[in-house]
């Protein structure tokens, strides 16, 4: 026990040496002769940094292109969408549904499609199928024998 004693205060005092030398190391200045008290620094000017700028050059075919692409995906051109049909029968029919349709349900368009001998009537442009259920539960009000479908690519 004695002997663990003494080689723990010879550890604490050698450690206790080697953190004043460190302490007191680091708080002596750098005196260089012919100036006195004056530790050495060197002079920086910093520069703020210039504004970055990228400039494009593009052909303004690239914009009329992008504005047909997204036309084109919003009509549903070139994508799986759904859409609900109201109606299936002769022209008059077919125009009398569209005429209503359009009056109760002004924010999604309708067209009238044909197929030999009938003409269909058809709503909306949705992208999803939940999208397509919500807008059939508003419709049934007024058109109850209404379906969604998915128009095959022609």
């Amino acid at each position: 026990m004695r002997m663990l004693n003494t080689t723990n205060h010879i550890f604490l005092f050698g450690f206790y040496l080697i953190i004043t030398s460190t302490l007191t190391a680091q708080e002596t200045t750098n005196i260089t002769p012919g100036t006195p008290n004056q530790p050495d620094f060197v002079p920086v000017n910093i520069l703020p940094q210039p504004e970055a700028s990228v400039t494009i050059n593009q052909d303004p075919r690239i914009k009329m292109l992008l504005d047909i692409k997204s036309k084109m995906e919003k009509d549903g051109e070139f994508s799986d969408r759904y859409k609900i049909q109201l109606y299936y029968g002769n022209l008059n029919k077919a125009n009398e549904i569209i005429r209503a349709s359009k009056e109760a349900f002004p924010k999604w368009s309708s067209s009238i499609q044909w197929e030999t001998p009938n003409y269909k009537v058809w709503m909306g442009n949705y992208r999803t199928r939940l999208e397509a259920d919500r807008a059939l539960k508003e419709v049934h009000t007024k058109f109850p024998n209404a379906f969604i479908f998915r128009p095959e690519k022609k």
